[in-house]
């Protein structure tokens, strides 16, 4: 019931942007799904209109951004950023579907490798639907979203592109444990490691989140390294500086609650509250008390 609802969402936005023959009308899979292997796309320098999706998050660095979520595409290439100057994004609140017209896909070196629509003072971000729900997070190996580091050389690559399906989407990864910290491009970087394989990691950044401290150089109090994470939640970022040794992708949180540790009655350890717990406690009941 649900996905019909959005499939009926995308067939009425679709029909309500008056697209030209010069600017075509595309969904956020059309935009972001590639087969290049390293990434990128086929519509940079493209002015576009885009059918939209859900905000999902929405914050300011420098320019005003958000992240568009379609529900139609929840498995891959159903997120994107879009961002702009000044306030274009001003009457649009998290819950709301919103398309945009006339706007600039950006996928190159400026963008470090991300697939952006650059909107400005010819766009137009149009409210179609309000109040809608939030995705839970894509959950994903930690392995397809791998780095590798090198940090005698001050780099860190990727083995190939195929986190590039998740660019924009709100992902999440589970049981791992914080390595290096203080590593990558601005130094903001911490590696989270697959506690099953510490030689498999992913990298995470908390420069998108709404809860941590305005300090550039600090990170969020309960990022330490050693600090087991039953699951870290965020918006994947591709970071691509090849001249400067970079390339990667990298998990950005979004507000505290996407660090998520053991949870009070967790009595088994794997980082939920269920049946399993609740057999424990049962089992234990009137142990002691005799």
């Amino acid at each position: 019931m649900v996905k019909k609802m959005f499939m009926m969402i995308i067939a009425v936005t679709m029909s309500s942007l008056a697209a030209s023959d010069s600017i075509p009308t595309l969904s956020i899979y059309e935009i972001q799904h590639t087969e290049n292997e390293d990434g990128s796309g086929y519509y940079d320098g493209r002015t576009i209109n885009c059918t939209g999706g859900i905000v999902i998050h929405k914050w300011s660095r420098g320019k005003q951004r958000v992240i568009l979520y379609d529900p139609n595409n929840a498995d891959g290439w159903g997120g994107i950023l879009a961002k702009g100057f000044g306030t274009p994004f001003a009457d649009a609140n998290v819950g709301n579907w919103i398309s945009i017209q006339n706007v600039l896909v950006e996928d190159s070196e400026y963008t470090q490798g991300n697939t952006i629509l650059s909107v400005d003072e010819y766009s137009t971000v149009t409210i179609e639907y309000e109040n809608l729900p939030l995705p839970e997070p894509l959950v994903v190996d930690v392995n397809d979203v791998a780095v590798v580091y090198e940090p005698d050389y001050e780099t860190c690559y990727v083995t190939d592109h195929r986190a590039e399906k998740y660019e924009g989407m709100y992902i999440q990864v589970r049981n791992v444990m914080v390595g290096d910290v203080n590593v990558g491009s601005h130094i903001d970087n911490y590696s989270l490691e697959d506690e099953s394989d510490p030689n498999i990691y992913c990298w995470a950044s908390d420069y998108m989140n709404i809860d941590k401290p305005p300090d550039p150089n600090k990170y969020l109090p309960i990022v330490q390294s050693g600090q087991h994470f039953c699951s870290v939640s965020g918006i994947l970022e591709q970071y691509t500086k090849i001249d400067d040794g970079w390339d990667y992708y990298q998990i950005l949180t979004t507000t505290i609650d996407d660090l998520q540790i053991e949870q009070e009655g967790d009595l088994d350890g794997d980082c939920d509250v269920d049946f399993d717990d609740f057999a424990i406690l049962s089992r234990n009941w009137l142990i002691g008390t005799k």
